[in-house]
């Protein structure tokens, strides 16, 4: 398949499936804004699930991609990078009906706990969170963390914007719950390297 129409087929589908909802969006609707044949279409990708499990095989590797976390900034990116994918990616996200459909999704779920339980990890050793952040909590924070990004994907369109926490706002809770860890060190950095990113 030319990469290029791969893309298109990604990029396309994904709108429209923002759009009026994956169960809505049929392989002509598609085909159809693509300016394809759905003969076309269905040559790359057999089936509507085939294009639902791309599309979250890409989400994955963008949110995923990074290296061994040694300062908060590092964090940051990867905090801001999963609440991206929940926003680009919001039909798949606010439709639990859909998770079954995603062979790989179950497994990205545990890699990317991994990625923030390390990231937490490291970023002890480093001297920036203290002991008290304990293995237990730092695992009870990961998945406090984890879980609340699917309640604000689903809130978001859902509450009134008084009722909503936006993007900004979400992101500077996540810290709120992490300050306290902070040590010395680790809020000279939150000073330099996290509050500018923030806007406090």
């Amino acid at each position: 398949m030319r990469a290029a129409l791969r893309e298109d087929i990604i990029t396309t589908a994904t709108a429209l499936f923002n759009k009026r909802g994956y169960h809505r969006v049929g392989m002509r609707d598609i085909a159809a804004d693509l300016g394809i044949s759905t003969g076309n279409l269905t040559y790359h990708f057999p089936k509507k699930q085939d294009i639902l499990q791309a599309i979250m095989e890409q989400n994955f590797h963008v949110t995923a991609a990074g290296e061994n976390v040694t300062g908060l900034g590092q964090l940051h990116v990867i905090l801001t990078k999963m609440l991206d994918s929940l926003k680009i990616n919001a039909f798949y996200f606010r439709d639990p009906s859909l998770f079954p459909l995603n062979d790989q999704g179950s497994r990205d779920v545990a890699e990317l706990y991994t990625i923030l339980l390390k990231a937490l990890k490291s970023l002890q050793e480093e001297g920036l969170f203290s002991p008290k952040l304990s293995p237990d909590r730092q695992e009870d924070l990961t998945r406090l963390l984890m879980l609340s990004h699917l309640g604000w994907i689903q809130q978001s369109d859902t509450f009134s914007p008084v009722q909503s926490m936006d993007r900004a706002r979400f992101l500077r809770a996540h810290w709120t719950l992490m300050e306290p860890y902070l040590t010395g060190k680790g809020r000279e950095a939150f000073r330099r390297d996290i509050e500018p990113l923030l806007g406090v």
